[in-house]
């Protein structure tokens, strides 16, 4: 299972990174980190660049107004697309058996960055072969069940909403994650 899933673990820290950012600077930091670990089809990111990627990832993520793409499990999982619904508690369940707790910086435990964090921290445990087979269907759940889902949809919205060359190279960087981890988590053996 490690061999497998390693590759994929740098990207996803580098993603959660990205999506955690809250000012120009982590932005750019993250996406210069992306782009060195990923090249291909990451433009260069000059000063007008990271200007508009900023307000792109506010304009879609962050707010103040409403969000066309938000971050969070629960608006597309639960019935009520809402935040802090039934998905955010299934996430907070997993995180605690992992001995991980959500950042106290307001945002639910289905932010997208806290559930590339739960995917990290599961393979780590695969790795290590500390949780056996509950961490194999934790991943299974998280993949298939969870991230496997809404991701998707997610990804959809947000390239929908028209979003400038530096953040559909992010988005699109996601999807191969997402298609990558989803795979190699549910159906190689370990």
């Amino acid at each position: 299972m490690s061999a497998q899933l390693a590759p994929l673990r740098r990207p996803a820290l580098l993603l959660r990174d990205f999506f955690a950012a809250r000012t120009r600077e982590e932005l750019r930091a993250a996406y210069a980190a992306l782009a060195a670990h990923m090249p291909d089809g990451f433009p260069p990111l000059g000063d007008a660049e990271a200007a508009r990627l900023e307000y792109a990832f506010n304009r879609l993520f962050v707010g103040p107004d409403a969000l066309p793409a938000p971050p969070y499990a629960s608006v597309y999982l639960d019935a009520d697309p809402l935040h802090m619904g039934p998905s955010t508690l299934d996430m907070r369940a997993l995180l605690h058996s992992l001995g991980l707790a959500a950042p106290h910086d307001g945002q639910p435990d289905d932010f997208l960055p806290y559930e590339l964090e739960a995917w990290h921290a599961l393979t780590l445990l695969l790795d290590n072969d500390t949780a056996g087979p509950a961490a194999r269907e934790a991943l299974q759940w998280l993949c298939g069940e969870h991230l496997g889902r809404w991701l998707p949809v997610f990804l959809q919205r947000a390239r929908q909403a028209g979003p400038p060359p530096e953040l559909l190279a992010v988005l699109d960087a996601l999807d191969v994650w997402r298609a990558a981890s989803l795979q190699r988590s549910l159906y190689e053996n370990a």
